[in-house]
């Protein structure tokens, strides 16, 4: 599999060189933990001449010209207008994300990345003058929404709104259950992506807080995301201010509901 990926690099490689618009060529994700299987992709940072980012169009003209380019799209959707995303059709379907940069935009970074090519010495350079900041879950942040969030979710309760329901649980799994967790073991926190892998007895714990598409299901999963929340919590009471009223009114609020509207307890 790394040979395919490396096969691929080479060309990006080629490509950048030959491009003064560019003087640096990284790689960052699985490919730097040696994590790398079937199902992984690529990630590849390409840091350009200051004044020198491309604009989408060229973005898709670059991407497609290593050859074997299925589709790609910009990243407007996760706040990323510079990220193009891609489909190679290569000995298999790979994923490529290439992420436009300039040097001095990388002093903000939540990780180092491998150089795998550079003009000058402005990507290492850059690398140098800072250290990365890694992405960790704010518990203050969290805990001045999660209730609020769980009011919202006693609404859904109560309307029967249940695909927004089901799909309101994913985003609290994916924004503060799997954050928290995974950062306490040491772990990248970003979402419930590998978890099973990482933490396997967090993940049967957190198969609690998955909702189907029924009522009861529904409102166990929100009891059971607030319990989970709280275990993790714990870890932070030293850090944060627990909004006591919140917390109290909203799970009694969302218990009047379960119980008024669907005889629930």
């Amino acid at each position: 599999m790394k040979s395919l990926f490396e096969d691929f690099i080479e060309k990006v490689r080629t490509k950048v060189n030959s491009d003064e618009r560019f003087v640096g060529l990284a790689i960052s994700g699985s490919w730097v933990s040696d994590e790398v299987d079937e199902f992984s992709d690529l990630d590849l940072l390409i840091v350009c001449q200051p004044g020198r980012l491309p604009v989408a169009p060229e973005m898709g003209v670059f991407a497609k010209s290593i050859g074997g380019l299925v589709s790609s799209f910009t990243g407007e959707h996760v706040g990323e207008p510079s990220l193009l995303i891609c489909l190679y059709q290569l000995d298999r379907l790979v994923h490529v994300d290439f992420k436009f940069s300039v040097a001095e935009e990388l002093r903000h970074r939540p990780y180092d990345s491998v150089i795998v090519w550079e003009r000058d010495r402005s990507l290492t350079d850059s690398f140098a003058r800072s250290e990365p900041t890694p992405v960790t879950p704010e518990p203050q942040w969290i805990e001045d929404r999660f209730w609020t969030w769980i009011h919202y979710a006693a609404l859904r309760l109560g309307r029967s709104e249940l695909h927004d329901l089901v799909n309101f649980l994913s985003f609290i799994r994916e924004m503060v259950l799997g954050p928290l967790a995974l950062h306490a073991e040491g772990f990248p926190p970003f979402g419930v992506r590998k978890i099973e892998r990482y933490i396997p007895e967090f993940s049967s714990e957190l198969q609690k807080a998955l909702a189907s598409y029924d009522v009861e299901s529904c409102f166990r999963a929100t009891l059971s995301s607030i319990e989970i929340y709280r275990q993790l919590r714990v870890a932070h009471l030293d850090l944060i201010v627990v909004n006591e009223l919140a917390e109290t009114t909203s799970i009694g609020y969302l218990k009047d509901v379960a119980l008024r509207v669907h005889g629930l307890r």
